[in-house]
This record gives structure tokens, sequence and C-alpha cells, in this order.
């Protein structure tokens, strides 16, 4: 078997998203029953890392990840959540080989091994491809304080993630993996109302 033909993988981001639970605000009439409708809120923003899964092709080197940079845009792709539309955050993702073992055996010699595609998910505890900001920035972007919302209303913007993993593959050589447009679904939750 020919060792060191190169990494030969895709990966993709499916799964993530921004719940926003709104509140609605009216004003309160003097005899203390709700008024006229001032504007909605963002009470509490749910952000979901989602799931980074790869596609390893047979004969491929394995890989580990050790940072990724984030570019976060709407879906034309302008920058979202200036200025802080940029992430870098490191990560410690070990992705296999396109190579088992006979049986399922989880260890062998190489020469044992066979060439075989494999899918691998991240450990979710590791992931952390959405900022904080831009959770925010995207949980905001469904009020803008015009009209009383409901549940699953809002103009929520239209988030992309646009995201370049790098690390070393098996024999030591600096690789990258892209993902383009890795797409944030933002939906409004939850609508509450208060009377101020």
């Amino acid at each position: 078997m020919n060792v060191g033909q190169g990494v030969s993988m895709t990966a993709a981001l499916i799964g993530t998203e921004v719940g926003a639970d709104v509140v609605n605000v009216y004003a309160k009439n003097a005899d203390g029953t709700r008024g006229a409708y001032m504007g909605s809120e963002v009470k509490v923003y749910r952000p979901t890392q989602g799931a980074l899964n790869f596609e390893v092709k047979a004969g491929s080197l394995g890989m580990t990840i050790t940072s990724a940079k984030v570019v976060y845009t709407d879906a034309s792709g302008t920058p979202f959540a200036a200025p802080s539309n940029t992430f870098n955050t490191t990560l410690n993702i070990k992705v296999p080989e396109g190579y088992v073992c006979p049986g399922g055996a989880t260890t062998c010699t190489f020469t044992e091994k066979t060439a075989t595609p494999v899918t691998f998910t991240a450990p979710a505890n590791e992931l952390y491809l959405l900022s904080e900001q831009a959770a925010i920035a995207a949980a905001d972007s469904c009020v803008d304080g015009s009209a009383v919302l409901a549940s699953g209303q809002g103009a929520c913007a239209e988030v992309r993630m646009n995201i370049t993993l790098t690390g070393q593959d098996t024999l030591g050589t600096t690789r990258t993996i892209n993902i383009p447009q890795a797409q944030v679904r933002v939906y409004v939750a939850t609508v509450t109302e208060e009377v101020r």
C-alpha cells in the first residue's frame, strides 16, 4: 500500500441556528391596560453550534484540525455583524484516515488496513464556530420594532459562515479545508408580551 498520497476529504457544517425569544412591548394606559405597541425586543437568544461532518475518501490521510477562521456574511456575501464578522478559534479535532482495520478492530498494523471511505462527526464539545457576537447580531436582526411579531415571523437575517479549517495531516503537512456558505438558521422561537 502506498502511504502519503494526500488528504482527500470534504466537510460540511449543518444544523447551526440562532433562535430569538422576542417580547412585544406595549405602553401602559393610565388605567393599567395595554396601550399602543412600542416595539419588539430580543429577550434571549439561543445559539446551536450544529454538527461538523467529514466525508473521508478511501486511502486519504487523516488530519488534526487545530484552528478555524470563520467569516460571517449575509446571503449576498456582504459582511454580517461587522466589525465582528471574522472569528478565529482554536480546535483540536482528529479526523480519521480513510483506512480501517479488519473486523472493526480499533488497532492493527498498517499492512492489515483496508482503504475505505469513512464518515466522521466532530465531537460537539470541541466545536465553537458560531461566535457570541454573531449569534447576538443574528437574533437582533429578527426585530426592527416596526411591527408586532408572532412565533416564526420576523425578517431575520440570512446568515452564512465561510469556514477555513487548518491543521496537519498524518505526515505533518499543513492542510486547509474550506466550507463555503454554511447556513445559519435564524428564527423567532417564542413571542411574549409586556406592558410597560
